[in-house]
């Protein structure tokens, strides 16, 4: 079928099949729509704080999610949803944790982003962007230790290249060869801060190769076919026993930081740049490249708008936490002599 002149189609990668594509649609759509309607409620008093979406780098995400394997474990940041998705978290206990009700991953204690099922292979998020490096890296030691095939996995951007911690878990992936990968979101900005202001060299491949000698591909974020490739390449390159490795998804955060930015620093000459690369419109270019008619694609949109909409029920007749239940699971040491 012929596409919008204005969309640039996924490219064809012959190893990424036909299923996965469509996977990859299913993982990004949810996400563009699960985050859409949850602006909606933040902007309506419904979420407390602030909310985090990830448009533009649904793809990376979706990809991620879909190049990990059943035992493996990921630490995702909070542009990641499709990843909680693509891991068998469901749209309602997202929902439920936004809302903070009393059967969400966090109980009613968080309304964000802050949640995981461990489960099933999530790590909650810590919000100290460069905190989950060690975290991850220490779930890939215990893997090899334990001699069992599977990848840890976490997120970056350029922000998290201004932390300690990010340094010394890369280091300690390369100097201990654990089964670690990393994505690396560059999407232009850690918060306000352009990433030629924060590092003279600003390619985070070349800067992890040669710092911790740790493999790094480089991919457009913006297509989630061969996002997929390269990272489902990485991750069984980590589980074969080849050590850490990366990628780096360059790409552009849509919105601003998060809800409460307007992201007026962003030059308009760069968005224009990204105007014809919508990660979920690239795919559905891709896809109608592929054969599939509109008929199809329309019914995956049916089909993930109604599964946003299910959740949201769901959640919303979820009960609210207990008060009775407020201090369980906080721990207080004892103060010595009082």
């Amino acid at each position: 079928m012929p596409t919008d002149d204005a969309t640039q189609p996924c490219a064809d990668v012959p190893l990424v099949t036909t299923d996965e594509r469509v996977a990859l649609f299913r993982l990004v759509l949810l996400q563009r729509l699960f985050e859409e309607r949850a602006l909606a409620l933040y902007r309506q008093g419904r979420i407390a704080g602030s909310f985090y979406d990830g448009r533009g780098q649904e793809a990376v995400a979706a990809a991620a999610g879909l190049a990990l394997g059943p035992d493996d474990v990921v630490c995702p940041l909070n542009r990641e949803l499709a990843t909680h998705f693509a891991k068998g978290v469901t749209v309602a206990e997202a929902f439920r944790n936004f809302l903070g009700r009393g059967d969400s991953p966090t109980r009613g204690r968080d309304g964000n982003m802050h949640f995981g099922v461990p489960e099933r292979g999530v790590f909650p998020l810590v919000s100290m962007l460069g905190d989950l490096v060690p975290v991850t890296v220490g779930a890939a030691l215990a893997f090899k230790r334990r001699d069992e095939p599977r990848v840890a996995m976490t997120f970056l951007g350029e922000g998290a290249f201004s932390v300690g911690d990010t340094h010394e878990g890369l280091n300690l992936a390369g100097v201990w060869q654990v089964p670690a990968v990393f994505v690396l979101q560059r999407n232009q900005f850690a918060y306000s801060t352009p990433v030629e202001r924060q590092m003279l060299n600003t390619s985070l491949a070349e800067r992890v190769y040669g710092g911790w000698s740790i493999p790094c591909e480089t991919v457009d974020g913006t297509d989630a076919v061969a996002a997929f490739d390269t990272i489902r390449a990485a991750v069984e390159r980590a589980r074969a026993g080849l050590g850490p490795q990366a990628v780096e998804a360059v790409t552009l955060r849509i919105h601003g930081h998060a809800a409460h930015d307007g992201a007026a620093y962003v030059p308009q000459e760069l968005r224009e740049a990204y105007a014809d690369r919508d990660p979920v419109e690239r795919l559905a270019a891709r896809l109608a490249l592929d054969g599939a008619s509109s008929a199809q694609l329309d019914q995956l949109r049916t089909e993930a708008a109604a599964a946003i909409a299910w959740g949201l029920e769901e959640a919303e007749a979820s009960p609210a936490p207990d008060p009775s239940t407020l201090e369980d699971g906080v721990w207080a040491a004892p103060l010595h002599g009082l």
